[in-house]
């Protein structure tokens, strides 16, 4: 089952930032889709439950070199 979560990140502040981070679709096994918008500072994120959880998501992000500030479902 898949699962969409819209991260709020800090330091993203360019569309360089943004297409660094929709990246972890192809890097992270069971992203389904990532979308970031670096004028609203987030990520969102769709991921299949079974292969993936919000951690390990989190952890991609911060290995990038951004911060998440928050996670909300949907």
């Amino acid at each position: 089952m898949t699962k969409r979560i819209t991260m709020k990140i800090r330091g993203m502040e360019c569309p360089n930032c943004a297409m660094i981070l929709e990246r972890i679709e192809d890097k992270l096994k069971g992203v389904v889709m990532a979308e970031a918008s670096y004028h609203k500072e987030q990520l969102v994120v769709e991921y299949d439950e079974a292969e993936l959880d919000e951690a390990r998501i989190k952890a991609a992000v911060e290995r990038l070199g951004y911060q998440v500030a928050d996670i909300k479902n949907g």
